[in-house]
């Protein structure tokens, strides 16, 4: 159980990392957001490249953050019976859940992503619109996305594993709409 507690501790320390890096994406996005904006309204001149950097900064804030988000246990959760549970009820809900639906779910998406992507780079796929992005980066960033979060997952799994036998405390309940 100590090799396994590690590893969901390296998982932890890198998805805090990527999830902390991912952060400056939003301050890129918004500066961007207004830089576009200023752009178009004073010089009359837009870019569609600076458009869709934008959106694909947003996709990236998403795919790279909601591993962080689970480790944090932010994501939204049906409380109506969850938060009537005793703490060993939850937890044994958490790694259920993790491995009936997150690890597959994820699975599914990072192979079906990465075809995805292969497509994108083998016809180098570019966006329609005149003076667009290359689209096979973004596209790769959805296995990569989908891979860490079921990484974390698999962390989660383990520090779940480990409160039900005792090598770790309880999680606390989580308040305020989680």
């Amino acid at each position: 159980m100590e090799f396994l507690l590690g590893f969901s501790a390296l998982i932890d320390r890198f998805n805090r990392r990527a999830g902390r890096l991912t952060l400056w994406l939003v301050l890129l996005s918004a500066l961007l957001s207004a830089l576009t904006a200023t752009l178009r309204y004073t010089l009359d001149w837009g870019s569609n490249a600076m458009i869709e950097g934008q959106w694909f900064m947003f996709g990236l804030i998403f795919l790279f953050y909601a591993p962080l988000t689970l480790q944090e246990r932010g994501h939204v959760r049906v409380d109506i019976l969850y938060n009537r549970l005793p703490p060993r009820g939850r937890v044994l809900v958490e790694i259920l859940g993790g491995l009936l639906f997150l690890l597959p779910v994820c699975l599914l998406i990072v192979i079906d992503a990465w075809s995805y992507f292969l497509i994108a780079f083998q016809q180098n796929e570019s966006s329609s619109n005149p003076g667009g992005l290359i689209w096979w980066p973004m596209k790769l960033a959805i296995p990569i996305g989908f891979a860490l979060l079921a990484l974390q997952g698999v962390s989660e799994i383990i520090k779940g594993l480990a409160a039900l036998t005792g090598r770790r405390p309880l999680p606390e309940p989580t308040t305020g709409g989680h």
